[in-house]
């Protein structure tokens, strides 16, 4: 995509170096082209696909990482490797950890959330921590120092998915070993199991559960108190050997940003931040109810167009049209899960609704990882009457 020289392409800076920044990214080499000059603010070097990490403990797939240098180098990005700590819209500037402005036309927050445990005495997964950790709880289950352990959802946290996954997964690790002694327990604010992909989709997760042996506590605002037991809210508490939990979020809450009670930021349909012009975001780090990857790129694709439309490309604006795709890895027969938010009717599937049939559906970023091989999901589907284990790959490993 080419246009007149004498007109100057838009300074677009993108803050972030996750699923969010590098979804606007590609989106905009796509739609933008060189109407665009693009400079990515991230504090790290490498990215991988963290949805992946659920399935490290059982050997079910794995994200390669990915370089944002290199990355930038092939889209003609321009990288600094600093932190954004805050924002002055007026003069149209971002403040950096190492002290340095990067001036912009528009700014693009993608700075996902920040993670801390929800509970003292659990082992938090998905806090920036080591994904093999839970390791230690399957040998210690394997040799019988523990024979119970409840996945706890706490109230901070708005994508319960990976809990259920952390809880099938492990069902068929120690039901696969014989040992029948072992009870697990989901513990979840929701009503129903994954409730958030509705009637058909909650009622095959619950049918997964009750084949799986795994008791359900719904409609729990857990917390543990200083004996590690749950207490539940009502009646007496869960008393379990060992508790795993998914972390509460937190916004980034950056100075001359605007935030909610918990650091979010809040936007628009058209993914504008309130309150600021020339500023959009898109990801963990806003006020979408739903963090979650799949619908962090859709909002990136709809920050994307705006800018390009903002350059002179020839797009079409619209709203986000937010449709919640998720792959649920149980270890025996995953399943695909989709459901536009807003609407009653979902869809559960053994094969895959979309493709490449990844943890993170996406426009631009799943197709390409695909293509430069940096991820491979093992899925396991019934092709006769006997279970088989069908790896997919999507490209040279994951």
């Amino acid at each position: 995509m080419t246009f007149s020289s004498d007109i100057q392409p838009l300074r677009v800076v993108v803050a972030g170096g996750g699923i969010a920044a590098l979804e606007t990214i590609l989106a905009l080499h796509d739609l933008a082209g060189d109407r665009v000059d693009i400079t990515l603010v991230a504090p790290g070097d490498t990215f991988s696909l963290r949805p992946l990490e659920v399935a490290r403990p059982f050997a079910r797939g794995r994200a390669r990482t990915l370089s944002l240098s290199a990355f930038a180098a092939d889209h003609g990005v321009e990288l600094v490797r600093a932190g954004v700590l805050a924002v002055d819209a007026e003069r149209r500037v971002a403040t950096c950890t190492d002290g340095s402005e990067v001036p912009y036309d528009e700014l693009v927050l993608a700075l996902g959330a920040t993670a801390r445990p929800a509970f003292a005495r659990a082992l938090t997964f998905g806090a920036g921590g080591d994904p093999l950790a839970l390791n230690g709880i399957l040998a210690d289950l394997d040799q019988g120092y523990s024979s119970s352990v409840a996945f706890v959802v706490p109230k901070e946290a708005s994508w319960p998915l990976p809990i259920y996954e952390l809880a099938l997964m492990t069902a068929e690790e120690v039901h696969g070993m014989g040992m029948d002694r072992v009870v697990l327990h989901i513990v979840t604010p929701e009503r129903t199991p994954l409730g958030i992909f509705g009637p058909k989709a909650s009622a095959s997760v619950a049918d997964l559960l009750d084949a799986a042996d795994i008791v359900m506590h719904r409609g729990v605002v857990a917390d543990v108190n200083a004996d590690g037991a749950i207490e539940l809210g009502f009646g007496e508490p869960l008393h379990v050997d060992r508790i795993v939990a998914l972390p509460a979020l937190g916004g980034p809450a950056l100075d001359g940003v605007p935030s909610d009670a918990r650091g979010f930021i809040p936007v628009d349909e058209l993914c504008r931040v309130r309150g600021l012009e020339h500023v959009r975001a898109a990801g963990d780090a806003t006020d979408q109810p739903v963090k979650q990857g799949g619908l962090a790129c859709q909002q990136a694709d709809v920050v994307a167009t705006g800018i390009a439309a903002a350059a002179g490309a020839d797009v079409t604006v619209e709203p986000m049209h937010a449709v919640l795709n998720g792959l649920l890895l149980t270890g025996h027969r995953d399943r695909f899960l989709r459901r536009a938010v807003g609407e009653h009717d979902s869809e559960t599937a053994l094969e895959p609704l979309w493709w490449p049939p990844t943890k993170v559906h996406s426009r631009y970023l799943a197709p390409y990882l695909e293509r430069h091989g940096l991820t491979e999901v093992p899925m396991r589907r019934l092709d006769t009457d006997l279970d088989i284990d069908v790896r997919i790959p999507l490209g040279a490993g994951s």
